[in-house]
């Protein structure tokens, strides 16, 4: 091919290049910078200390899992001494993952204010106990219950 052959391609080429980048330009398809996603992505979050006792079989601990789907966001908790998992609405906020709920259990009301991270849930607990303070690791995989750790004296957990 010749050069003036080979430039007059590579002319088309680049103004077909050109046209194609103004007409997406003004169709607002330019590319952008890519934004964070400031809410979180709908699915199952499970935060939980449930675990069983190995004397007795009881149940000591909690387990709070936080559904967030796009048409709402709902809570179960499940915690020692309840008769069955409680389905609660909850409050979130995206920006800061705050998390906040209520659930009337047969001791009484429950609820919790805190913050849902990656890795824990973390805040505090009120209930017929008074407040205390929580915090329960993510689960990321289902498993057997565990056996709830012995008395450990000396140590720091």
């Amino acid at each position: 091919m010749s050069s003036a052959g080979h430039r007059a391609r590579s002319g088309l080429l680049g103004g077909l290049v050109a046209g194609l980048a103004a007409t997406l330009a003004l169709a607002g398809l330019a590319a952008l910078p890519a934004e964070a996603r400031t809410s979180w992505v709908s699915g199952t979050y499970v935060y939980a200390d449930l675990c069983t006792m190995p004397a007795d079989g009881a149940q000591a601990g909690r387990r709070i899992t936080l559904k967030r789907w796009p048409k709402g966001d709902n809570l179960v908790y499940e915690g020692a001494g309840l008769p069955a998992p409680i389905e609660t609405a909850v409050s979130i906020d995206d920006s800061t993952k705050d998390v906040a709920f209520h659930v009337e259990t047969s001791a009484g009301l429950v609820s919790f204010r805190g913050t849902a991270g990656s890795d824990a849930l973390v805040g505090t607990l009120h209930g017929a106990d008074g407040a205390q303070p929580l915090r329960l690791k993510r689960v990321l995989r289902t498993r057997a219950q565990e056996t709830c750790p012995g008395e450990i004296t000396g140590s720091i957990n």
